[in-house]
Formats: C-alpha cells, sequence, structure tokens
C-alpha cells in the first residue's frame, strides 16, 4: 500500500520529559474534530506525523508533533499507513475511540439481518439463491472495506527500534 501520510501513535503513561519535539500542538482531551483539524494542520508541513497521547491522572493530553520522533517510551505504538486526507479523520476517529459503539451496533445488526435471511431461506427454498447473492456481496465487502476506509493500521513494536527487515 503507497501511502502518502505515515502517522505513529504512540500511549505513554506520563508527560514526555526531556524530548526535543519542536513545532507540536498540545490538545487536552481531544474530540474527534479538534484530532483531525490538528492532523490536517500538521499534515500540510509534514508527511509523517507522530501522535502522542499521555495520560495526566483524570485527563490526557495528546501531542501532535510534525516528523518521527525517536526516543519515546512508550506502552503501545501503532503505525498508520494513509493514502488520502480523509483517512486523516478516519485515524482521529480511532485514536479518539469514539466509533467503537458505532462498530459494535452496526455488526450486531448485520448479524441479525444475516440471521434472518437464512431462516427466510429455510422456509421458502426460493430465496435461498437471493440469500447466496446477499452473503456473497457481505463477503465482498468485508474483505475489500479496509481499502475503503482509506488506511491501514498495523501494531509496532514499542520496546525497540525497527529493523530494518520489517
Amino acid at each position: 500500500m503507497k501511502a502518502r501520510f505515515i502517522v505513529f501513535y504512540c500511549i505513554t503513561d506520563d508527560q514526555p520529559r526531556g524530548l526535543d519535539i519542536k513545532g507540536y500542538l498540545k490538545l487536552f482531551e481531544p474530540d474527534t474534530q479538534t484530532l483531525t483539524d490538528a492532523l490536517l494542520q500538521v499534515a500540510q508541513t509534514s508527511e509523517v506525523i507522530t501522535v502522542l497521547k499521555a495520560n495526566s491522572g483524570d485527563y490526557s493530553v495528546v501531542y501532535v508533533v510534525p516528523g518521527k520522533t525517536d526516543g519515546l517510551p512508550c506502552r503501545e505504538a501503532y503505525e498508520f499507513l494513509v493514502q488520502r486526507e480523509k483517512g486523516l479523520g478516519k485515524v482521529a476517529e480511532d485514536i479518539v475511540g469514539g466509533d467503537s459503539r458505532k462498530s459494535v451496533l452496526g455488526g450486531a445488526l448485520v448479524l441479525v439481518g444475516i440471521a434472518v435471511l437464512f431462516y427466510v431461506g429455510y422456509y421458502y427454498h426460493a430465496l435461498s439463491e437471493i440469500n447466496n447473492l446477499l452473503l456473497f456481496i457481505g463477503v465482498f465487502l468485508s474483505v475489500f472495506g479496509g481499502i475503503l476506509k482509506g488506511y491501514q493500521k498495523k501494531r509496532v513494536r514499542a520496546s525497540a527500534p525497527r529493523h530494518r527487515s520489517e
């Protein structure tokens, strides 16, 4: 996958001290739109973006830094390969975590729909061809759904630097 932007996401337990980060944006408990705006603003000057989320007691602070910052003590680390600017908004949704309830509800509705269709197809044999077509469409969309969202998420090792072979 050819990426236009690379977003490194690091989660730490405390505030970064002693790091030489310049030109960063500091956000307190950002929502999806605020983080999207910050990512788009930093993406104007850099194709590589580091997002550092630090938990400080009752609230979290998010630093959006242009470029890759080495030497971060990360508890968890992810790398997003983003193809379009629209994908930066999806990355912000993934980082903030506001999309989890919608995805669970959507998945439950899809499973209920599939169960109803199989039940109806069991009693009315003429509908089995329609069920097979709908099942094929569902599998096709689930396989190619990752391409449509605009980014690819990979978990990276947080404790050691990346090797050339990775």
